[in-house]
C-alpha cells in the first residue's frame, strides 16, 4: 500500500553557495527531505558536490548574476553567502567603502570586497521569486552588517 505523505513529509531544498555539500549530507539523513538544485560559482566545489550527491541538480553559476526564475521552486532555501569581506576573516577591519548605487565604490579600492557582499542579496531576490516556506541562512554572526555603514544589516 502506497501513502502519500504531507507536503511536510517531502521537504525540497535549494542550496545556495553550496560547497561540497556537507548541508546536503545532513538532510539527505533526515527522512523526507531532499536537495533539488544545488549552485556555487567555483568549478572544484560543483564538481565535489556533484560527485557527493549525483542526484542534486548542481550548476556552476555567479549565484547574483543568476535569474531567480531559472532555478526550480522548492520548499525551502539554505543559503550560505560569503563572508570573508563582511567579517574580520582577512585579519583586517571590513572597510564599508564608498557606494555608488549601492554596490561599486568611487574609487574602486574596495570593490572586490563589495560586489562580494553583494552575494548576500541572492537571499531577499530569490525569496521574492520561490515564496519558499521557510529559509536558513548560514553565516557568521559579523555577518549581520553587511550593508552600507549608514543602514547596517
Amino acid at each position: 500500500m502506497s501513502r502519500t505523505l504531507p507536503w511536510y513529509d517531502q521537504v525540497t531544498w535549494s542550496e545556495q553557495f553550496s560547497g561540497g555539500g556537507g548541508f546536503a549530507d545532513g538532510v539527505r539523513r533526515v527522512p523526507g527531505n531532499r536537495i533539488v538544485t544545488a549552485g556555487n560559482h567555483a568549478l572544484h566545489a560543483v564538481a565535489t558536490y556533484r560527485t557527493n550527491h549525483p542526484t542534486v541538480d548542481v550548476r556552476c553559476a555567479d549565484l547574483s548574476q543568476t535569474v531567480p526564475s531559472d532555478w526550480p521552486r522548492t520548499h525551502a532555501l539554505w543559503s550560505s553567502p560569503e563572508c570573508t569581506n563582511h567579517t574580520v576573516a582577512q585579519g583586517k577591519v571590513r572597510g564599508h567603502g564608498e557606494f555608488v548605487d549601492g554596490l561599486f565604490s568611487t574609487t574602486g579600492e574596495d570593490e572586490t570586497a563589495i560586489r562580494s557582499r553583494a552575494t548576500m542579496h541572492c537571499v531577499p531576490r530569490f525569496a521574492e521569486h520561490h515564496q519558499y516556506l521557510f529559509i536558513v541562512v548560514e553565516n557568521v554572526v559579523e555577518a549581520r552588517w553587511w550593508g552600507p555603514k549608514h543602514n547596517k544589516g
